[in-house]
């Protein structure tokens, strides 16, 4: 199986930049989020590394975990994610692995909170770290150009010579806690860059007007963490 490295884009056809009308090209698959909570974070990861049948099982291309470092929503706040080659594949993994009839080795370490397919809505590099994490209320008259701004905002700061990848992701079958929102996720190799980021956006950066007004689309921010991510799993 081929290992993810891109993100696809819209369910239909490929959003046009909101001022020049350039592509933004899509890539290729899809993600599953297990939202879990553990009261041994550490003992949890270990046990899915060890028994890594439900992931096979399931046809995942890779897969890894987030933990929640800031904003937590609740104590053990965690999830493991998947990387499939499509969207027709993570859907199809609901009926090959039940994370609610899970094997002994991982009942007993997490309560599972609930599950998310997610879509990209443009390009993104496969590439794990430390993650900024906003989920959005974004009408679906304004997410087009939301996402054109987001695809300038991270070419403008990488073209600063930082190594940020940012993603926007459209849930499906999210059920009452994702339905409404758009996640954003703006990962850097650590903190420090992220924390060096954010300094210079309040210094007044150039690229500074590019995510007010990405902001001005924004009806509500639901919700904004740091997350702590990893890839453990490489299909065979």
């Amino acid at each position: 199986m081929r290992v993810i490295t891109v993100f696809v884009g819209l369910l239909l056809g490929t959003l046009a930049l909101a001022d020049d009308h350039a592509p933004v090209p899509p890539g290729e698959g899809a993600f599953t989020t297990l939202m879990v909570q553990s009261d041994d974070i550490g003992a949890y990861i270990d046990a899915v590394k060890a028994n890594t049948g439900p992931l096979e099982a399931m046809g995942a291309g890779a897969a890894g975990s987030c933990i929640t470092k800031s904003g937590n929503e609740y104590a053990g706040q965690m999830m493991i994610w998947s990387g499939f080659n499509s969207v027709a594949e993570a859907l199809s993994s609901m009926e090959k692995y039940d994370p609610f009839n899970a094997p002994a080795a991982f009942e007993s370490l997490r309560t599972v909170k609930y599950s998310v397919t997610w879509k990209p809505l443009k390009p993104f590099k496969l590439d794990p770290g430390f993650e900024r994490v906003m989920r959005m209320e974004v009408d679906g008259e304004n997410q087009t150009n939301f996402v054109a701004l987001i695809a300038k905002l991270e070419a403008a700061v990488r073209a600063e010579g930082y190594d940020i990848n940012i993603g926007v992701f459209q849930p499906i079958g999210g059920g009452a806690h994702e339905a409404s929102t758009l996640m954003v996720r703006a990962i850097t190799q650590d903190g420090t860059t992220h924390g060096k980021i954010i300094d210079e956006a309040f210094a007044g950066a150039s690229w500074m007007p590019m995510w007010l007004s990405a902001l001005e689309l924004v009806d509500e921010m639901t919700t904004d963490t740091f997350e702590i991510c990893d890839q453990f799993y490489t299909a065979g």
